[in-house]
């Protein structure tokens, strides 16, 4: 069974540049993208899939600043793998004063 990674902030930067070491140290891997632009998201999958024809590269929407977009993003990837063997988090967030950190946390780590 193909390695599930996750990389978020993979359209540019770090984060594009980390996807490109990880496809050519292991091909056989599957590379989910998370990115908040659907349209820059998909360009760096083109990009990498000519790079690596035979890589298996997808992506999913999210804003990590946004908890909405957070809880929706962790629900489509639920559905769509079993499970994630390792996740990157590259993209940087912004303090939100609306956001409730401790309720985030609470809410991540509690059954």
């Amino acid at each position: 069974m193909r390695k599930v990674v996750l990389v978020t902030g993979a359209s540019s930067g770090v984060g594009q540049a980390l996807c490109q070491r990880l496809l050519a140290e292991d091909a056989a891997l599957h590379l989910c993208l998370a990115c908040r632009n659907r349209g820059r998201a998909e360009a760096t999958r083109a990009a990498l899939l000519a790079a690596r024809p035979s890589a298996q590269v997808s992506t999913v929407q999210v804003d990590v600043s946004d908890l909405h977009s957070v809880l929706r993003a962790a629900r489509e990837l639920r559905r769509r793998f079993q499970r994630l063997d390792y996740v990157y988090l590259n993209a940087g967030i912004m303090p939100s004063p609306h956001l409730n950190l401790r309720a985030l946390l609470s809410s991540l780590f509690s059954r």
